[in-house]
């Protein structure tokens, strides 16, 4: 059921108009790791939504939430029967807990065209897609369990960690920061952590894992030692560390 779904997302995002849209959330993380399943998908419009919307329509879906908030509105469609919809964040996401927002022109700022593709399905689709060290802050900033599930996985590939640190220092006061960093170490490194990926991601190389969980470690340890301030181990990570992410 969940391949089934998983089509319908494919099949419609393929179809779907791409100018002026940024792909966000779990599609976007499959840019960059090995993919995962997801039954929704997110994408934060730059322009009008109306072309959009009207062929989420003609692919049956249905309108069944939206709303105003800061810098911008969102639209969810959903399909009757099946569960999958896409969520319309028009020029900003704000996080549901914190209600920071993420405005427009961070996105337009940090995405370009790259390609994302589903777990089980292997049509793979080029659009604008958010940087990966944006969606690490997005996920960092809501830290739910699939968030923190995505952080790690995206601290295994060639993330800017100065960028990282630049975008969290701008959103996230220090209070929510030494919040964060204590729930996502105290998550990562429990004994359960590692079946929780088994789910989304599949079963993980011994070496992809033990280098997603080196390299998100020492992140939040630096950061919670630096608290943004200047930390020589922020501006980059060992040759090994380097070469050990082409190589998984």
């Amino acid at each position: 059921m969940l391949d089934a779904r998983e089509s319908i997302i494919i099949k419609t995002l393929q179809r779907l108009p791409r100018e002026d849209v940024v792909l966000i959330g779990g599609y976007a993380v499959n840019a960059y790791v090995p993919p995962r399943f997801s039954i929704d998908c997110d994408l934060v419009v730059l322009g009008s939504s109306s072309k959009l919307e009207s062929l989420l329509r003609e692919d049956g879906f249905r309108k069944v939430a939206e709303g105003d908030v800061s810098y911008g509105g969102y639209v969810r469609y959903e399909m009757e029967k099946i569960k999958v919809s896409f969520d319309l964040l028009k020029s900003s996401v704000v996080d549901r807990d914190t209600k920071i927002v993420f405005e427009d022109e961070l996105f337009k700022k940090y995405s370009t065209e790259r390609t994302t593709v589903g777990r089980s399905v292997p049509t793979r689709i080029s659009m604008r897609i958010a940087d990966p060290e944006l969606l690490f802050v997005m996920k960092f900033v809501s830290s739910r369990k699939q968030d923190v599930r995505d952080i790690f996985m995206l601290a295994g590939g060639n993330m800017n960690w100065n960028l990282v640190s630049e975008i969290l220092s701008a959103k996230c006061g220090r209070e929510l920061m030494e919040k964060r960093i204590r729930a996502i170490r105290r998550d990562v490194q429990s004994t359960s952590f590692r079946d929780s990926l088994h789910g989304p991601f599949g079963r993980m190389p011994n070496e992809r894992f033990e280098l997603c969980k080196r390299r998100l470690v020492r992140y939040l340890d630096d950061t919670d030692t630096s608290m943004f301030g200047s930390n020589s181990r922020l501006r980059g990570f060992t040759a090994k560390d380097e070469a050990e992410s082409h190589e998984l």
